[in-house]
């Protein structure tokens, strides 16, 4: 029946064991009779534990529950659906379909720890954007997804967070803790996340990111320009987005520059002929603000030529001592000018730079949220059948940055798979072999909507279709993908 090793184990399993089993072998002294024993435990700590009730942090009605929902086991498994996989036998992707909590539960027990990369745009907590059930008395069936293929049609779970319900942040909130804390857990020691998000619930996403990660992991904010102009409904119309980046371990991350333009390259010049090749001018004065000036520093460089002598401007420092300028001198490192009469500068060397440039927080060079929409276009020669879709080069410049050649790269919220799309358009560019797991609710489609029109009744069908055409567009015979549907298991 089988047609291929199923990569992820489905046994049952209580995530918590990993964590009574770490904290036994720290102190073996709280454990009586197989549970831990909280006063023995504080007093094991002693000193560390903080008892002042008032303490910094985000909280909310239903945090609580949240811990609750992260530890029991998925009470169900994934079920292999060959007919829509491409390459069963070779394929190292995979698409699961399902609910991402009760995934990312299953997952930890073949995937934990070896997550490279993570990228999801979630739900924005606009008023209008759907909200997971985390109830498990609630059927998932009601998704109709009952073993992959009922068609009845249960009163479903699935519920709007309405800008006046009255626990609006609180709902979102609770969606999104249990996950994210699952998701650190997949994630190698120099494994990146990266989450896009809008001005809604970014703070608060950021508080719970820095409890879950730790505020030392978090490593930057980038603001993604996604449109030219903005809306003329209101006074000051929002042109960006937000993508969190967050480290598991910020002392273990190394990240990828970006290629420099030829523009950049082209500022590197040799005239003079250097044995070490083109080189630009930069600037010999040092910042002295703050207090910084050194009194050692401060002396006349001479041109060798004209024998002029010049000395920091404003009181300030020259960046180096006097035999570090004066080797830099012998050796033609400091430039006076085309003609030898102007201020010295230093000479930066192509061949002393890093490999590339650095990124910065403002992403004004990935396409424009337009472009997403064109890509579904291109693809199903429908450009509404999903909406706004992330554009495929602002996950690959991600990838670029957070990944390497053999990464495995997971996405909870897939939507219609762009960042799978991304993945395999990345290989197929550098030659690398990613790997992606996608993980999307077979939420469905408005039957009035395009994509129900068009035949795809949930957004997991378009993800899987888009992943389907990107392969057959790319032409690379060994791309493929598993497909998995989560299946609760009977009371």
């Amino acid at each position: 029946m089988h047609k291929g090793a199923n990569p992820i184990n489905n046994k049952r399993k209580f995530i918590s064991k990993e964590r009574q089993n770490a904290t036994r072998s720290l102190f073996p002294e709280v454990f009586v009779e197989g549970k831990i024993n909280w006063e023995r435990l504080q007093l094991a700590l002693s000193s560390e534990i903080d008892s002042d009730e008032e303490q910094f942090g985000l909280t909310w009605k239903g945090k609580r529950d949240c811990y609750r929902l992260i530890h029991p086991p998925a009470l169900g498994s994934l079920e292999p659906v060959y007919e829509e996989s491409v390459n069963w036998d070779t394929a190292e992707n995979l698409f699961i379909e399902g609910d991402n909590l009760d995934v990312l539960k299953i997952l930890q027990n073949s995937f934990r720890g070896k997550i490279k990369m993570i990228y999801i745009d979630p739900p924005y907590n606009t008023g209008k954007n759907f909200i997971y059930p985390d109830k498990y008395s609630e059927s998932i069936q009601s998704y109709n997804v009952n073993n992959g293929n009922s068609k009845e049609k249960k009163k479903s779970s699935l519920s709007q967070n309405g800008d006046l319900a009255g626990r609006f942040h609180s709902n979102w909130l609770s969606m999104m803790f249990p996950r994210l804390f699952l998701a650190r857990t997949l994630l190698t020691e120099d494994g990146v996340i990266f989450i896009s998000i809008d001005d809604h619930e970014v703070y608060n996403l950021r508080q719970i990111l820095n409890e879950i990660f730790g505020e030392e992991n978090f490593v930057e904010e980038i603001i993604w320009k996604k449109k030219n102009t903005p809306p003329n409904d209101k006074v000051i119309g929002a042109a960006h987005e937000y993508i969190l980046f967050y480290a598991r371990n910020i002392r273990k991350i190394l990240l990828n520059l970006r290629p420099r333009t030829p523009k950049q390259v082209e500022r590197y010049q040799n005239p003079d002929n250097h044995p070490k090749g083109p080189w630009t001018a930069g600037d010999l004065m040092s910042n002295v603000k703050g207090g910084r000036y050194v009194k050692s520093l401060y002396f006349p460089i001479v041109n060798p030529i004209a024998g002029e002598e010049h000395f920091p401007t404003s009181n300030g420092n020259w960046r180096f001592n006097k035999k570090k300028i004066d080797g830099l001198i012998s050796k033609g490192g400091i430039y006076f000018g085309d003609n030898g009469d102007r201020r010295p500068k230093l000479k930066r060397f192509l061949s002393d730079v890093k490999e590339g440039a650095p990124n910065t927080t403002l992403w004004d060079f990935v396409p424009l949220n337009t472009r997403g929409s064109l890509e579904m276009k291109e693809l199903f020669g429908i450009s509404t059948i999903f909406d706004n879709p992330k554009p495929c080069g602002l996950i690959i410049e991600l990838l670029k940055l957070g990944s390497n050649k053999d990464d495995l790269v997971l996405d909870f919220f897939s939507g219609s798979s762009t960042t799978a799309h991304a993945v395999l358009a990345l290989n197929e560019e550098d030659g690398c072999n990613r790997k992606f797991i996608m993980v999307q609710l077979a939420e469905p489609k408005n039957v009035d909507s395009e994509a129900s029109k068009a035949g795809y009744s949930t957004i997991a069908d378009i993800g899987k279709e888009r992943i389907r055409k990107v392969i057959n567009d790319i032409g690379n015979p060994c791309s493929g993908f598993r497909t998995f549907k989560f299946v609760k298991w009977d009371n």
